[in-house]
């Protein structure tokens, strides 16, 4: 990285333990806020605070981007989630409640599963034998009332170069960091602004950081530029964040200079098993 872009994320590191003394609550998204189709129907949602009291202060860690392979011959969500049967689709539809991101894809020997997080919960479909016939498993784990906060991004945020180091960083300001399953999820949060990715991690900083990824994306391609679609869920028994999310970026350019058209980014906390 230059010196410029080391100063840059210097310079956010500041910013971010700075905010992260204080709460902001008008960052916050109720759902008032959204679209009359994106409403949930349960009352808004407090919102959870900005930072809390129990979360150490220092900042989170900085993600470089990773390779996203694409494989034209995989179908796409829609397509995926057609492939459920439909008393499946209805059942999970109605656990899941509003649905604020979701994905369908299919899993090495060609059967369909997915993933929805709504107001109600973050469900999850597998395929599974019943007898001699193929069945689906599913799971729920409930969201708390009231614990949903939503926020959108503008992807005017820098984007980082590489990925912070061993120790403290740039700033001398202590890094968080989270242990991801698997690993590779670190190269598709690294393709998010800075801001995001703090938003994305940060509510597992209390608790155990041993968090569950999972996520879906979809790349189109144009004569100058690629289109993506990205989603992704993170989660422990107590925590879920998420983001739905698309950008641009133009034919041989670093993922640094990508566009970022819409960025909408979920947390909340799970009921007690």
């Amino acid at each position: 990285m230059n010196e410029a872009g080391k100063q840059e994320i210097a310079a956010w590191e500041r910013a971010m333990s700075a905010r992260n003394r204080r709460a902001d609550p008008a960052a916050d998204r109720s759902p008032a806020d959204r679209s009359p189709a994106e409403r949930s129907p349960a009352p808004p949602a407090d919102g959870l605070p900005a930072a809390r009291p129990e979360q150490p202060g220092g900042v989170t860690q900085i993600h470089e981007p990773g390779a996203l392979p694409v494989d034209p011959e995989v179908p796409d969500r829609e397509r995926c989630w057609s492939l459920l049967p439909a008393d499946v689709r209805s059942r999970t539809l109605e656990k899941a409640g509003t649905v604020l991101v979701w994905w369908a894809r299919l899993t090495p020997d060609g059967r369909p599963f997915a993933v929805l997080l709504g107001d109600r919960g973050l469900c999850r479909v597998d395929p599974a034998p019943r007898g001699a016939e193929l069945g689906y498993r599913g799971e729920r784990t409930r969201v708390e009332p009231g614990s949903l906060r939503h926020r959108s991004f503008d992807g005017g945020s820098p984007k980082p170069g590489t990925s912070t180091g061993p120790g403290p960083g740039p700033s001398g300001v202590r890094v968080e960091r989270l242990v991801l399953d698997p690993p590779e999820a670190q190269g598709v949060i690294g393709h998010f602004p800075l801001d995001v990715q703090d938003f994305l991690q940060r509510p597992f900083l209390a608790g155990g950081r041993n968090v569950t990824a999972d996520w879906y994306y979809y790349e189109t391609a144009e004569t100058r530029h690629t289109a993506l679609f990205v989603t992704l869920v993170l989660s422990t028994d107590r925590h879920v964040t998420a983001i739905e999310a698309d950008r641009t970026l133009d034919r041989g350019a670093t993922p640094d200079r990508a566009r970022w058209h819409s960025i909408r980014c979920h947390q909340a906390r799970f009921l007690p098993r």
